[in-house]
């Protein structure tokens, strides 16, 4: 029954994503009547998260943010499907990149520098397949696999009109040597914030006031191959939208202390979130594990405070 339900969805999804990009905000608008004002999707997580990551805001400003976050989810789920048929030219248009941004890594490319590229789960982290289709790069996306392989694969399929190759995150390192070997400048994207299961955490850090696992995966690819690493953030200048940056992080990774790129990471998408904090995905359960964490041993915690 649930294979069944899975190619419903699929199907679903895979038509509706031929509906023009402006006429799918109107039904962005009817899901966040659905999700924020009937059913309530997720919404004790977004209120706890905001409220241990804010709790110097008054509870009148962290419901603005929480409105504000559901109105952006919704037009995030109708801008993800869209992705699966959204004409290259149209992707382009809607996602400006910063000025120069382009130039520099096709730079690199020329050069043969692989390149290490990280994001959090803010602006709209699909689209940034609008640098992927400008840029000269050979560019592998790192994702944590979905327990709905149906949607995973249709998700795959989308994702690859631009990317060169999709990696599960446990088989990055074999994926990269073979690049490097190959002498393929590769840009490796990355998503920083999803959460490492109790015992895949190696290193606990201070992140929107609270404890928080992060993966080292970044800092592991930039050590272990010398390649530098950058941060991508997708801001929303208005609905539809979004303009592109990618923000040195670390250019030689082989001077860098231990967890010094993991913490730099951490910091660049806190402070983005900070700026404006409805564009970070609140409904991600990023915290559930946190209790199992602090009982497990051989757990680097970093920084602990705010300073």
């Amino acid at each position: 029954m649930k294979k069944i339900l899975s190619y419903l969805t699929y199907a679903f999804l895979w038509s509706i994503a031929w509906i023009p990009t402006s006429l799918l905000y109107g039904l962005s608008d009817f899901i966040y009547l659905v999700m924020y004002r009937l059913v309530g999707y997720r919404k004790k997580v977004v209120e706890e998260n905001l409220r241990n990551a804010f709790p110097d805001e008054t509870e009148t400003r962290r419901k603005e943010i929480m409105q504000k976050f559901y109105r952006h989810l919704c037009d995030l789920i109708v801008e993800e499907i869209r992705m699966i048929h959204i004409p290259t030219k149209e992707l382009i248009r809607r996602v400006e990149i910063r000025e120069g941004d382009l130039e520099r890594f096709d730079e690199m490319q020329k050069k043969g520098i692989h390149t290490v590229i990280g994001a959090g789960h803010y602006g709209n982290w699909e689209w940034a397949n609008a640098f992927v289709a400008q840029t000269s790069y050979n560019v592998m996306a790192i994702y944590k696999p979905l327990k709905d392989k149906v949607v995973e694969r249709l998700l795959s399929k989308a994702r690859l009109r631009w990317l060169d190759a999709v990696v599960p995150l446990h088989h990055v390192y074999r994926a990269i040597l073979r690049y490097h070997q190959e002498n393929i400048p590769t840009m490796y994207y990355f998503i920083t914030d999803q959460t490492p299961l109790p015992f895949e955490t190696e290193y606990v850090t201070r992140f929107l006031n609270q404890e928080t696992a992060v993966y080292l995966g970044i800092e592991k690819v930039a050590k272990k191959f010398g390649d530098p690493a950058f941060f991508l953030v997708m801001k929303k200048k208005k609905r539809g939208y979004y303009r592109l940056e990618i923000h040195d992080c670390c250019p030689d990774p082989g001077a860098e202390k231990p967890y010094a790129i993991t913490e730099k990471h951490v910091r660049m998408l806190e402070m983005f979130i900070r700026e404006a904090p409805e564009y970070w995905l609140w409904s991600h359960r990023r915290w559930k594990y946190s209790r199992q964490v602090r009982e497990k041993k051989n757990v680097v915690f970093g920084r602990m405070n705010n300073e």
